[in-house]
C-alpha cells in the first residue's frame, strides 16, 4: 500500500522547470468528423413507416397477447406497443417472430417457460403468443442542413466546425494530461529522496497478487503469462517495484513543488472538483462526498495544478501526430 503523506519520506528538489518535452497532439481527422456527423444524424433523424419487413435497428408498434390452452394468460395483453428492435424492450422470443414480418400482419409463435418459473403455473408450460403488427418504421439518417438546424446551427459547415473545434479541445486536453504526467515523472526522477524499500518491496507483492488474482479469473497461469510476455515472475516483480518507485517520487515531487511554488487548493476548488466528479459519473454529490475525502479531493486538484504549472514552465516542443 502507498505511504500516507505524514510518512512520505522528506525530499530535495531537483530541476523541474525547463524540462524538455515533445507534446504529442491527435489530429483532427476529417474521417472522424464525417463519423461524428453520421453518428449525430443516426441519433436525431426520424423514424418513418416502411413497407419493408422488420429488422434490427427498425421501430415497430405492436399488439402483443399470451395463450396457454387457448385461454388468455392474465396480465399478458399489450397493445399499441412500440419498441425499437435489436435494444432488448422485447422477449428475445418475441423479437424473433417479429422480424421478417410487415406492417399488418398478424402471427403467432410458441414460447416455453423456463421449468422454474416466477409464476409456478407457468413453469415447463408452452404458450402461444399472438402479434400484430400495426406500424413499421425506420430512420432515414441525412447529414444536411436540416440537421445542422435542429442541432441549433446555421449550417451544416458550421455543424462541422464546431465538431472540429470540440475534438481538437479534447485532443489539446488529452496531450497536456499525457504531457503533465510525463513532467511530473521527470521531476520526480530528479528529486534527492531516500525511499523507503520496505513499502516498494509490499507495492510490488501487492501488484504481484492482483495480477495473480486476474490470472486466475481468466483461468491463466502466471507460468503461461509470463512465456507469452517473454518475462519471468522475478523480472515481473522488479518492474513493479520499478512502478512503485516512479509512482512515489512524483507524489513526492507533486507535493515539493506545490510546496515550493506555494500551489494550494481551495474550499470552492474542492468543492467544484466534488460537483465535477458527481456530474462524469452520474452519481449523487453525497455519495461522492462519502468515498472520496476532503483532502484526497485537494490532493488530486494540487496534482492537476502542479502538471499545469509543469506544462507552463517546460521547454515544450508541440507536434501534431502524422504531421
Amino acid at each position: 500500500m502507498e505511504p500516507t503523506a505524514n510518512a512520505m519520506p522528506s525530499a530535495t528538489l531537483g530541476q523541474y522547470k525547463g524540462l524538455p518535452i515533445t507534446r504529442r497532439v491527435r489530429p483532427v481527422t476529417e474521417k472522424s468528423v464525417e463519423q461524428e456527423l453520421r453518428r449525430l444524424a443516426r441519433a436525431h433523424a426520424p423514424f418513418a413507416p416502411v413497407e419493408q419487413p422488420a429488422a434490427r435497428g427498425m421501430r415497430v408498434t405492436l399488439d402483443f397477447e399470451g395463450f396457454l390452452s387457448g385461454e388468455p394468460i392474465p396480465d399478458s395483453k399489450m397493445e399499441n406497443v412500440t419498441v425499437l428492435l435489436g435494444t432488448g424492450e422485447l422477449m428475445p422470443a418475441a423479437e424473433q417472430a417479429v422480424y421478417g414480418h410487415k406492417a399488418g400482419e398478424s402471427f403467432r409463435f410458441d414460447f416455453t417457460y423456463p421449468a422454474e418459473f416466477r409464476v409456478p403455473e407457468l413453469s415447463g408450460q408452452t404458450a402461444q403468443f399472438q402479434i400484430t403488427l400495426h406500424r413499421v418504421e425506420q430512420q432515414a439518417p441525412a447529414v444536411d442542413d436540416a440537421l445542422a438546424k435542429e442541432l441549433g446551427f446555421d449550417s451544416l459547415e458550421a455543424l462541422r466546425a464546431d465538431i472540429r473545434a470540440r475534438k481538437r479541445a479534447i485532443h489539446e486536453a488529452n496531450a497536456d494530461r499525457l504531457a503533465g504526467a510525463a513532467l511530473l515523472d521527470m521531476a520526480g526522477a530528479n528529486l534527492t529522496v531516500a525511499l523507503p524499500g520496505a513499502v516498494l518491496d509490499q507495492n510490488a507483492e501487492r501488484d504481484m497478487q492482483q495480477l495473480q488474482r486476474k490470472l486466475d479469473r481468466s483461468k491463466f497461469t502466471l507460468e503461461l503469462y509470463c512465456q507469452v510476455n517473454g518475462t519471468t515472475p522475478d523480472q515481473l516483480r522488479a518492474n513493479f517495484r520499478r512502478d512503485a518507485e516512479r509512482r512515489m517520487r512524483s507524489v513526492l515531487a507533486a507535493r515539493a513543488i506545490a510546496e515550493a511554488e506555494h500551489i494550494t487548493v481551495s474550499n470552492e476548488e474542492a468543492d467544484a472538483e466534488y460537483a465535477r466528479l458527481s456530474k462524469l459519473h452520474g452519481t449523487p454529490e453525497a455519495e461522492i462526498r462519502q468515498v472520496l475525502t476532503r483532502e484526497a479531493i485537494a490532493s488530486a486538484v494540487t496534482t492537476q495544478k502542479v502538471q499545469r504549472f509543469l506544462i507552463d514552465h517546460a521547454d515544450i516542443t508541440s507536434v501534431v501526430e502524422g504531421e
